[in-house]
C-alpha cells in the first residue's frame, strides 16, 4: 500500500466496515511507521480488492486489518493477503501473531483456523454495534522457523 492507494482503500474501509471504518487519517499514520507496519493492497484490472496491515513489535505481531470485498471472496484474495502478513511477521521475527475477528463472521474465522490460528480469549462488545471479539494467535515459534512455512495446515484444507 502507497499514500496513493489510501483514497480507494479508505473508500473500501467505509463500505466494507461502516459501523467500525478507520478514519481516512489513521491510514496516512500507519503508512508513516513503516519501521513497525506493513500494510498491502490486492488488485484485479487495476482496482483494488483487498487490503491487510500488520503491526510489529518483537515479539508479537498484530494483524491490524484484512479485508476483501464481497464480490471477490473465495477467490484466495484473502489467503494471499494472510500468507504476505505472516511472512512478514517470521521477517520481522515475531514469535506470535495476534488478530480480532467478529464473533459473527464464521468465514474469516474458517480462514484463519486454516492457518493455525486458535482462539485465546473474547472481548465481549468490542465492535461499536456490541459483536464480540475473538481474539486470535497463530505461534510462530521461536526466531529462525523458516520464513516459507505459512501454508495452511494440509488437514484443513477444503
Amino acid at each position: 500500500m502507497t499514500a496513493a492507494d489510501i483514497p480507494a482503500v479508505h473508500e473500501l474501509e467505509c463500505r466494507l466496515f461502516p459501523v467500525d471504518a478507520w478514519p481516512r487519517q489513521m491510514f496516512d499514520a500507519e503508512l508513516a511507521q513503516a519501521e513497525t507496519r506493513r500494510y498491502l493492497v490486492a488488485e484485479r484490472a487495476g482496482q483494488i480488492v483487498g487490503y491487510a496491515g500488520l503491526m510489529c513489535i518483537e515479539p508479537i505481531a498484530d494483524v491490524q486489518t484484512i479485508a476483501v470485498v464481497p464480490e471477490q471472496e473465495g477467490q484466495g484474495i484473502g489467503a494471499a493477503l494472510l500468507t504476505e502478513l505472516i511472512r512478514e511477521s517470521r521477517l520481522r521475527r515475531a514469535e506470535d501473531v495476534l488478530l480480532e475477528v467478529r464473533a459473527d463472521n464464521p468465514r474469516a474465522q474458517q480462514l484463519y483456523r486454516r492457518y493455525g490460528f486458535e482462539q485465546i480469549h473474547v472481548r465481549p462488545r468490542y465492535y461499536r454495534d456490541g459483536v464480540d471479539a475473538l481474539i486470535m494467535r497463530l505461534r510462530l515459534g521461536t526466531p529462525g522457523t523458516p520464513v516459507t512455512d505459512t501454508t495452511p495446515r494440509e488437514a484443513d484444507r477444503p
